[in-house]
């Protein structure tokens, strides 16, 4: 089957539109479910202190204890979504919501034990337990597990924009900030 030009044009703006859409459910997504707020600032938080903290001290360099550290959060929020799903009567039932925290849960216990052995290269551990993509990780299973936002491509487009949203502001204020000399 061949599109014609015209018919590209519209599936593209439909597309566009779709996925701005779902950027603004994932960026609302505490402001329309407002019980996620409890787990969702402390995750924003943490974020943007950690930001500021490693922006001033630009020669600090992230350390075991800060990985594993960062690795335990991913299990804090996976009981927090339990409690949620539980609370919803849904615990025993399997279905996404309860498929991603497993997910979240399994790669939090594998992240622990990575991080408390030293069992991979430091930077590469590091790497994976690093503020953003613990965070983030964390923030797309509360996305899912909070709303009813659909695992779609067009969400995983969606997510990846938030991602280099979360990341050019991290940027920015990295830029701002006045580094500390040792």
């Amino acid at each position: 089957m061949v599109m014609n030009f015209t018919e590209v044009l519209i599936n593209r703006e439909v597309y566009a539109e779709q996925l701005i859409n779902r950027f603004l459910d994932i960026v609302l997504a505490p402001y329309n479910h407002p019980e996620m707020l409890w787990i969702a600032i402390p995750l924003l938080i943490t974020i943007f202190l950690m930001e500021f903290y490693f922006g001033k001290y630009k020669k600090e360099e992230l350390g075991w204890n800060t990985a594993y550290g960062n690795a335990i959060v991913l299990i804090f929020v996976a009981v927090d979504l339990v409690r949620h799903v539980y609370n919803l009567g849904d615990l025993f039932s399997f279905h996404f919501k309860t498929l991603i925290i497993g997910l979240l849960i399994i790669d939090g216990v594998i992240l622990v034990l990575i991080d408390f052995y030293h069992l991979l290269p430091k930077t590469f551990a590091f790497g994976l337990s690093s503020k953003l993509p613990i965070n983030f990780l964390a923030y797309c299973a509360i996305i899912f597990v909070y709303t009813n936002i659909s695992p779609t491509i067009i969400t995983l487009a969606a997510l990846l924009l938030f991602l280099i949203a979360i990341f050019t502001i991290m940027k920015i204020i990295d830029l701002m900030e006045i580094e500390e000399k040792n």
